[in-house]
C-alpha cells in the first residue's frame, strides 16, 4: 500500500506540472521569465505558490514553487521547507504571478513536441552523414 501511495505521488497530471520552460521560451525571452521559475523543479511555475517564511524575509528574489511541485514536497518531507531545512512551512498563492504567467505568450503544446521530434530527427540525420562521410 505504501508503494503505490508513493507511485500515484509520482504521477503528475499534465494539466497540473509546471510548465516545460523550453516550450515558454519558444515566443518570450528569458528575462521576461525569470521570476516565475519553480524554485524546485526549474520549469515556468504552474499555479505559482509563494514561499513566505520569516526564515526567508532578508532574500531579494520573490520564492516562487509550482503548486503541484510543493505538494509532492510536503508529501515527501512534512512540515519542511524546500528553500531551506527549516520548520513549519508558510506558502500562499500569488495571484499577481498566476496572471502573468497566464498572459506568456505560447504556441500549441503539439507544434511544439513536433518542432522537437523534428529537430532530433534532423539532428539524427546529420550525425550519420558524418558517419558515412567518414
Amino acid at each position: 500500500m505504501e508503494e503505490e501511495k508513493s507511485k500515484s505521488l509520482n504521477l503528475v497530471p499534465q494539466q497540473k506540472a509546471c510548465f516545460d520552460k523550453n516550450w515558454i521560451l519558444q515566443l518570450n525571452k528569458q528575462e521576461n521569465i525569470n521570476d516565475f521559475i519553480c524554485l524546485i523543479c526549474k520549469q515556468i511555475a504552474n499555479n505559482p505558490m509563494e514561499i513566505s517564511c520569516p526564515q526567508h524575509k532578508n532574500m531579494n528574489e520573490i520564492l516562487i514553487v509550482g503548486e503541484n511541485c510543493l505538494k509532492q514536497f510536503i508529501n515527501k518531507n512534512p512540515n519542511s521547507c524546500p528553500i531551506e531545512s527549516h520548520n513549519n512551512c508558510l506558502y500562499l498563492q500569488n495571484r499577481l504571478a498566476k496572471r502573468y504567467i497566464g498572459e506568456l505568450k505560447v504556441i500549441c503544446p503539439r507544434q511544439f513536441e513536433r518542432g522537437q521530434n523534428m529537430q532530433m530527427t534532423i539532428q539524427k540525420g546529420m550525425k550519420k552523414e558524418k558517419l558515412l562521410d567518414l
